[in-house]
């Protein structure tokens, strides 16, 4: 006779107004992190003036925070739809992260196309660096922080 010890799902809904200020903690603290990755890279690999995701801070925090609304709206739909909310967002998240890389790497592959500037390897790799930070944060946020009461 075997036990099962997994984690049966969880099947009760966590309130909005939890899942939006898991999504706010996760847009801010994103942001704040990033920028922290934005103003470390540069000093680091000191990108072309041209390259336009870093000439300056402001593409950061729009997109990261444009991105990470869209990710709250996702993980309200999860709630409200699935009975195993933190596999489901998982799955996307991941996802979305490898989908996230496509253009940094097209940006290495083929930095001739690129219609943002002049792109170097560091420069994409401090682009990259944002995404997993981003994502951590945002995995934690709803997954870790959101269901605690």
């Amino acid at each position: 006779m075997s036990t099962n010890t997994a984690t049966p799902p969880t099947s009760s809904k966590l309130p909005f107004s939890r899942i939006l200020a898991a999504g706010g903690i996760a847009i801010v603290g994103s942001v704040i992190a990033n920028l922290v990755v934005y103003f470390i890279g540069r000093m680091l690999v000191q990108p072309p003036a041209d390259f336009l995701p870093l000439a300056s801070p402001i593409p950061t925090i729009l997109f990261t925070t444009l991105f990470l609304v869209v990710g709250t709206a996702v993980f309200a739909m999860i709630n409200a739809w699935s009975s195993n909310r933190a596999r489901v967002f998982t799955i996307v998240a991941v996802i979305a992260l490898v989908l996230g890389f496509i253009p940094d790497i097209m940006l290495i592959v083929s930095p001739e196309s690129s219609t943002m500037g002049t792109p170097t390897f560091g420069a994409v790799m401090v682009l990259i660096v944002m995404h997993f930070v981003a994502f951590a944060i945002t995995m934690w946020s709803f997954l870790t922080w959101a269901p605690r009461r």
